[in-house]
């Protein structure tokens, strides 16, 4: 069956509306729909004739972009069974977004120290702890619903049942009134995070990003080919200033925002400034991605509910984890959004793994149930160990600056001179892998900051200051004399 063009290419007007000549724009716009895997190999295109009809535009006019797609091998061309897309065509794109995506992947540091591992040396690359003290007792005691659920067929796409109302439960008592039906149980926040780029996103559009950032949704914009635009951070999170004006004049296709121990300076928004994010992305129908990975790890003030606490029923998803507060291997993550929007992400996620594992999720259920205990057992941690980091960088690296934020896993440092990508290369070669803040940054900015991470045992975040103070003393001579100019997050 001939596949109308226009589904795939936009509308006429929008064509005529570009620059050159008309058959290149159409031969063109075939081309990207074939890259981004909106036309698949074997689609028919329409006849000559009867697409000049429908554009409004001369047979000439489509001949010459037929023949253009024919000679870029995109299309062939055959009498009697008409215009089609090609299998090589289709598998060069797709060849193409996998090297972009091993690319994305080699370029940030976080993601190779995960995959290559770190040879050895002190890792402040990841935050992450080890499991909870709890972990062995409650395992022992979900072994009697794991073999009652391993009777069943175990394919839950949504989410362990059990799970989904745990976490909707959990959402409530946080501020968010929350049915089962607008839970989404996914592998960890980071495929939450993936999961809505790439079902929402185009290649191409527009997604505002807070600057700096979490590294994985730089990556996960990356990995679909979004535009990314910078949202400064400051003291009180991202600017709404700045939100506001991108929201008018960028029309961002997915907004996101970290605002509660934001990843990596540590700061967070106001419950006030929380309100007027729910009332923009309202007005402006933008979906709005508010992670919320961190909040249970507070050692100070308990912060403001999420987002979504304002405007409920907005396309707002609260992207929530297990893995920071009970053990990184758990990853068992979850969305909270309107059903409508749950419902499309849930079965967009079915086509790519059928729903998460059974075991992880009971696990995690049984966790949940003992959440104020871990709650308190993290924040004793997380209380010693920044008073700890603050120390040593107090002791050997005074030069420097940084705040000790109300919780979270990070520290976001400035040096007084010098590249931080430079000092990680040294910093390597001293034995300890450090973030650069650039890695943290959509437009390749503040390199002169580096994130610390407190998620190791006293002794190794000991040693690995130690470390990155040997590698800045040798670092420094050269850093003085780079004259980079600072950025200042205020």
């Amino acid at each position: 069956m001939a596949q109308n063009l226009l589904e795939l290419v936009g509308s006429p007007e929008a064509l005529a509306a570009g620059d050159g000549p008309l058959y290149q724009r159409l031969a063109a716009a075939v081309t990207a729909a074939v890259e981004e895997g909106r036309a698949l190999p074997g689609m028919v295109l329409p006849p000559e004739r009867a697409l000049a009809e429908q554009m409004g535009v001369s047979r000439s006019t489509v001949v010459a972009a037929y023949d253009r797609l024919r000679d870029a091998g995109v299309v062939e061309r055959r009498q009697g069974s008409g215009t089609r897309i090609t299998a090589r065509a289709a598998q060069r794109a797709s060849n193409a977004r996998e090297e972009e995506l091993v690319e994305v992947m080699h370029r940030n540091v976080l993601f190779r120290g995960v995959i290559e591992g770190t040879e050895g040396r002190i890792d402040f690359l990841a935050a992450h702890h080890g499991a909870t003290e709890r972990f062995p007792a409650v395992m022992a005691a979900a072994n009697e619903e794991l073999a009652s659920a391993a009777l069943q067929h175990g394919y839950f796409p949504g989410g362990y049942p059990p799970l989904r109302r745990a976490i909707a439960e959990y959402l409530t008592a946080k501020g968010v009134p929350t049915a089962p039906g607008e839970v989404l149980v996914t592998n960890g926040a980071q495929q939450a995070i993936s999961l809505a780029m790439a079902f929402l996103v185009q290649r191409g559009d527009a997604v505002a990003i807070e600057n700096p950032s979490y590294p994985g949704v730089i990556d996960a914009a990356a990995g679909v080919g979004a535009q990314m635009v910078p949202i400064p951070v400051g003291a009180d999170g991202a600017r709404l200033g700045a939100l506001a004006d991108i929201l008018a004049t960028r029309s961002p296709r997915v907004v996101y925002l970290n605002p509660t121990f934001q990843n990596p300076t540590g700061c967070v928004m106001p419950d006030a400034a929380r309100a007027e994010v729910a009332r923009l992305v309202s007005r402006h129908q933008t979906v709005l991605i508010d992670d919320c990975a961190v909040v249970d790890l507070r050692t100070g003030a308990e912060p403001p509910p999420p987002i979504a606490s304002h405007a409920p029923d907005a396309p707002i998803l609260t992207v929530g984890s297990m893995s920071k507060l009970f053990w990184g291997g758990l990853r068992v993550g979850w969305v909270r959004a309107p059903a409508p929007l749950r419902a499309r992400l849930t079965g967009f996620k079915a086509m790519l793994d059928l729903g998460s594992s059974v075991p992880s999720q009971v696990l995690a259920t049984h966790l949940l149930a003992d959440i104020d205990a871990i709650r308190e057992e993290r924040r004793a941690e997380a209380v010693a160990k920044f008073r700890l980091l603050d120390s040593l960088m107090s002791e050997l690296l005074p030069s420097w600056s940084w705040s000790i934020p109300g919780g979270g896993l990070w520290v976001w440092a400035r040096m007084p001179a010098g590249s931080a990508r430079d000092l990680a290369a040294e910093a390597q070669r001293a034995g300890v892998a450090i973030l650069p803040g650039p890695t943290s940054s959509c437009d390749l900015s503040f390199n002169n900051h580096i994130r610390l991470t407190i998620a190791r045992t006293p002794e190794v975040l000991t040693e690995g200051i130690r470390r990155l103070a040997s590698a800045w003393e040798r670092y420094l001579p050269r850093a003085e004399g780079t004259g980079d100019a600072l950025e200042v997050i205020v």
